[in-house]
């Protein structure tokens, strides 16, 4: 079991709104695959999440539940991404956004994590 300390920086894709892009994050990863951890969010808010993480080679796949935001109290959890150095991660994962009108928007946040 590996507890692992981090920080991300992102960029958010195709969304309106002004968004924190600075992510400190704390992780539990199980052998079994299982994680759990947080993050300070996009709303600058702060994220609880669980789920499983798969990998392959140097590439990851992270799937679950998180909490935390302002207009879910749970949403899917997914993140992708792929190890480029022993503590450097690149990641994309998928976003959304209402517009105001009752629609939503939809985008990515793009971004690399650097664990300690």
């Amino acid at each position: 079991m590996d507890l692992i300390f981090a920080i991300a920086f992102s960029q958010h894709i195709g969304m309106n709104g002004d968004y924190n892009e600075i992510h400190p994050h704390i992780q539990l990863q199980a052998d079994s695959g299982f994680v759990a951890g947080a993050y300070l969010n996009s709303e600058s808010n702060v994220s609880p999440y669980l789920g499983w993480r798969f990998e392959y080679d140097a590439a990851f796949l992270e799937v679950g539940a998180v909490g935390g935001y302002e207009s879910i109290t749970v949403a899917p959890y997914l993140r992708a991404g792929y190890e480029i150095a022993d503590n450097v991660d690149l990641f994309i994962a998928p976003a959304f956004e209402t517009d105001g009108r009752g629609g939503i928007n939809y985008g990515a946040v793009i971004g690399v994590s650097y664990s300690f």
